[in-house]
């Protein structure tokens, strides 16, 4: 995949091509993206990904420590595999200019199982997305989150749905500022 890029990071818009086709997306006031490729990951970058896991399992021991236990590797070399490995997951990264992986994203393909009252459905699960503590707020979220609704619209899938915590209000506005609304709420009452 290759970008092409304005003069500056004031440009509105970036254009790059994969596989001889061509891609635009349009950068917010405040977004700055600088040579970024977003590809499906290798076994290779099961270092790189584990650190961001950490990331985000950190954000949710702090958060929710009677959900979350507090593990030295929350995400081993085996469960890697075993998603790299399964026909119904994508994992998709994106990598700086240096080669360095600052945000991944896996992905599932989920078929709603043929329940009567219910539509059969086929939509893309993220279960998880993380952008690097170094690189946010830099729109290298918003390109990722792009990528996986142009694959999703290409495979031809009807939907893309997340799980996201309460506690996390900066994930819920990242994902309502990319037009992602709440269906539902899985609410607790703590006993």
């Amino acid at each position: 995949m290759f970008i092409i890029l304005g003069k500056s990071c004031k440009e509105t818009n970036i254009s790059w091509y994969k596989n001889g086709m061509p891609y635009n997306y349009n950068i917010n006031p405040g977004d700055c993206i600088v040579n970024i490729k977003i590809r499906e990951a290798l076994f290779n970058d099961y270092k790189s990904i584990s650190t961001l896991v950490k990331e985000v399992h950190s954000l949710h021991v702090k958060n929710r420590p009677d959900v979350y236990v507090d593990v030295e590797n929350p995400f081993t070399e085996e469960r890697f595999k075993e998603i790299l490995n399964d026909d119904k997951t994508k994992v998709f990264v994106a990598e700086d200019c240096n080669n360095e992986i600052i945000a991944y994203s896996i992905v599932e393909i989920i078929t709603t199982r043929n329940v009567p009252i219910l539509k059969e459905r086929k939509f893309v699960y993220i279960d998880d997305l993380c952008v690097s503590s170094t690189h946010r707020r830099k729109g290298m979220g918003k390109m990722l989150f792009k990528h996986i609704v142009d694959y999703a619209k290409k495979s031809g899938y009807d939907a893309l749905e997340l799980t996201v915590w309460e506690f996390n209000s900066d994930a819920i506005k990242f994902y309502e500022s990319l037009g992602m609304t709440t269906r539902n709420r899985r609410m607790e009452l703590k006993i």
